[in-house]
């Protein structure tokens, strides 16, 4: 099938925190933006809410106006997860629509969203120990 692109803006670094480690390495923990969340609702009100909870977070969110269909939840792209607080069966039915998607594994969602949901982390470890913590070593000719 045809895949429906959301326009995705480019991930946004929103923090970044200088962690403690051993002399000679520099470890840097980053959080930005994960890809929007898909707000089903189900009604207007509980979409709303639940763009709301994922804004409040920090993150991005794509409120639908009205069901989506399977076909349509197979094909779409540019999303990282979907919203649905309504019952148990259409639940399922997301869920398998979801898991017939060629890439990534987007999950389900059936309560508020946390922090893991809306935010990637990145961990990025210099270790230069090697030269004796030293980095102008590690630029010179061997």
């Amino acid at each position: 099938p045809k895949t429906i692109r959301i326009p995705v803006p480019l991930p946004k670094t929103i923090e970044t925190v200088t962690l403690p480690g051993p002399t000679g390495e520099s470890n840097r923990l980053s959080t930005s933006v994960r890809p929007p969340l898909l707000c089903m609702g189900p009604g207007a009100d509980a979409a709303q809410a639940q763009v709301d909870a994922v804004t409040a977070l920090g993150g991005n969110a794509v409120r639908t106006t009205g069901h989506l269909s399977p076909d349509i939840l197979i094909a779409l792209g540019g999303i990282s997860g979907v919203l649905w607080w309504g019952d148990p069966e259409t639940g399922r039915n997301i869920e398998k629509a979801l898991s017939n998607r060629d890439g990534p594994i987007i999950p389900l969602i059936p309560g508020r969203p946390d922090l893991g949901r809306v935010r990637a982390e990145r961990h990025v470890c210099v270790d230069t120990t090697a030269a004796g913590g030293n980095t102008a070593l590690l630029g010179g000719a061997a």
